[in-house]
């Protein structure tokens, strides 16, 4: 077999990672030589790079929850050691889960680099369509890595392990312009609608990601002029609730732009997400904080305030609850399997995302609209301009906002970095447990950014060409 080559997980990962993606494929005769031929072949490789998507799914379910002020942890263990740093900001290089994101992450480039760089050259009707999917994926894991790490390497084609010790990361406008370049290829080139395969990314999937991006980096014009386009879209718009849009009768309804979806009845389930075997009206996630956004008659309270007992749950040696937004009931032909699907993108992040980038222009009365829209369907009373005097105060109201309505969702920790919130927000963050202060008031700028593992510095051992973020050893 001809050796396979994997971009920046290096020596270490590269056997591990290899037989892994082709285990994705048919066939026990399968290699890269006699793989990449048929149309089909490309289409089962853009599969596998959705797979990848999956890996550390936890990160975004859960980390990135302890990480804003979503969750807590209230003690620490040596089995929460990891999570206890990440959640009280003094997470350094060893940290597990830097090191799982990068090795996942990158092990989901390399994927989407091995495909693309095999339909080089190659005719198919699908061509275009199979290369942005592709792209889009790509450009997912950078966005995230970037987000995450500040620049990192970054490489567009397969590199070999001796190859990527000499890629060095890259600067924000390298970054800027490899997205923009991509997800505008990717705006061009996916279906406007879905197909039999529901799962898979359309156009409106890149505006979004796009609008994204541009905010991240402050390019707010940009950021209004792609959302506004991607508005125009007639398959996708609000559900008549947030909770509609969460229900698993209806998984990948108009509002779910872009989720990683799970089906057990195939065995490609998962567990249950924020469960319980306790009824208790104490718990401490998620936290009394994240509650305290809501009016008591937000009608989206209940999906993180509220806890389904699950049926058939004498099952159980003890009763289970499921907290509502990712309730799905216990079937028994399916043991433990689950299929609620996690989104990374719906239209409701679309239009508060357009609210965003209009207040950044000093448009605030006209991004009150977009926020407005939400908050009506929370049921919740329009805010106004005499209620809202001024762009710091819109992105505030904004910030919490975003809160309620992505609550448990991955998006709190993000969202108040890139709005200038972070620091200010945990320094005057106390939480009150069971008589006990926790505080947050040791958060720094550092913070906003995680530091690189020390185990791909060791392995470049090239400060020139990898080195640690301000402030980490």
């Amino acid at each position: 077999m001809k050796r396979l080559i994997i971009y920046l997980t290096l020596l270490a990962l590269c056997t591990n990672s290899c037989e892994k993606f082709f285990t994705l494929y048919p066939g026990n005769s399968v290699t890269e030589g006699n793989f990449y031929q048929t149309e089909e072949d490309f289409n089962q490789a853009v599969r596998g790079c959705y797979a990848r998507l999956k890996s550390n799914m936890s990160f975004h379910l859960t980390s990135l929850a302890y990480r804003s002020d979503e969750c807590i942890q209230v003690a620490m263990a040596t089995s929460n050691q990891n999570q206890w740093d990440f959640d009280h900001f003094v997470e350094n290089s060893s940290c597990a889960i830097m090191s799982d994101i990068w090795n996942a992450w990158y092990s989901g480039i390399y994927r989407c680099n091995d495909a693309l760089n095999h339909m080089e050259g190659k005719d198919f009707p699908k061509l275009a369509q199979y290369q942005a999917e592709a792209i889009f994926i790509r450009s997912w894991f950078y966005f995230n890595l970037y987000r995450f790490f500040g620049g990192v390497p970054l490489t567009t084609v397969v590199v070999s392990p001796e190859e990527a010790l000499s890629v060095p990361r890259c600067t924000g406008a390298q970054m800027l312009s490899r997205l923009e370049t991509d997800l505008l290829f990717c705006i061009d080139n996916l279906p406007l609608s879905r197909g039999p395969e529901v799962a898979r990314v359309t156009k409106i999937a890149a505006q979004a990601l796009l609008g994204k991006v541009y905010l991240t980096f402050g390019k707010y014009a940009e950021a209004e002029k792609v959302l506004s386009d991607a508005m125009k879209d007639p398959f996708y718009g609000l559900m008549p609730t947030t909770a509609d849009a969460f229900k698993i009768e209806n998984k990948m309804n108009k509002e779910i732009i872009f989720a990683l979806y799970y089906n057990k009845t195939n065995d490609n389930g998962h567990g249950f997400w924020w469960d319980s075997t306790s009824e208790a009206k104490d718990r401490t996630n998620p936290t009394q904080n994240l509650r305290d956004l809501y009016e008591s008659h937000d009608n989206r309270l209940p999906l993180i305030r509220d806890w389904k007992q699950l049926e058939q749950a004498d099952i159980y040696s003890d009763y289970r609850y499921v907290l509502t937004k990712w309730y799905d009931n216990y079937d028994q032909t399916f043991i433990e399997q689950v299929g609620n699907d996690f989104p990374h993108l719906r239209y409701a992040d679309v239009i508060l995302m357009m609210a965003e980038a209009l207040a950044m222009q000093d448009k605030v009365n006209d991004a009150l609209e977009y926020m407005n829209i939400t908050r009506v369907r929370a049921g919740l009373d329009e805010l106004t301009s005499s209620s809202i005097s001024g762009k710091d105060m819109f992105i505030k109201e904004l910030a919490d906002e975003r809160g309620r309505e992505f609550a448990l969702e991955g998006q709190r920790w993000f969202d108040l970095v890139r709005l200038g919130l972070a620091v200010d927000h945990f320094r005057k963050l106390d939480v009150e447990y069971k008589g006990q202060t926790i505080s947050y008031a040791n958060i720094t700028e550092k913070n906003l950014l995680f530091p690189i593992p020390n185990n791909q510095i060791e392995i470049v051992n090239n400060q020139d060409i990898l080195w640690q973020n301000p402030g980490f050893e």
